[in-house]
């Protein structure tokens, strides 16, 4: 039975126990076979580790550390103004499509004298916007508008490329 646990022993290995707790760690050691080849085990692993010796680190580290992690914390607000002008210009793409829809249909309406009725000119107007759409995304429009987004994409590929690029001198990588 082990009447010694690894924590004391561990303790005792180090020095780190009183005169008096170490004299009754040393009687039960001589008393306990299963405890006495615990403590050589862990007396082993002690003198092993010991002879390891500890990685230096560099003088300014701790500067260095800071200063990237200052760094990167200004890294995210430049990431967010891409973001935003990424958006921006979708959302000035599609209000400009919404717009250029709108105003053929709005003139290839004629004016009408008499009254007409809600239904009829929601019909005419949806019939309008599916027709303006369609002359919209023909294939040579859908080529330039392909092309667009495709521009657009190797750009911001580019973007992103660099800013890891940089991230990475930065870090010190």
């Amino acid at each position: 039975m082990n009447l010694l646990s690894d924590e004391i022993l561990n303790k005792y290995l180090d020095g780190e126990l009183d005169t008096q707790k170490s004299a009754e760690v040393e009687e039960l050691l001589k008393n306990s076979e299963a405890d006495r080849k615990r403590f050589n085990v862990l007396k082993l692993i002690h003198e092993e580790l010991s002879l390891i010796e500890e990685d230096k680190v560099p003088n300014g580290f701790t500067n260095r550390v800071m200063a990237n992690i200052s760094k990167k914390f200004v890294l995210p607000r430049q990431q967010n103004y891409f973001i935003l002008s990424v958006a921006a210009v979708f959302i000035l793409i599609c209000v400009g499509i919404v717009v250029y829809i709108s105003a053929a249909i709005i003139s290839s309406s004629t004016p009408q004298t008499e009254s007409i009725q809600v239904t009829e000119t929601v019909h005419r107007f949806s019939n309008g916007l599916i027709m303006e759409l369609r002359n919209l995304l023909s294939s040579k429009n859908l080529f330039i508008i392909g092309s667009i987004f495709s521009l657009g994409i190797m750009i911001s590929g580019f973007f992103f490329y660099e800013h890891q690029k940089s991230t990475k001198v930065n870090m010190g990588a």
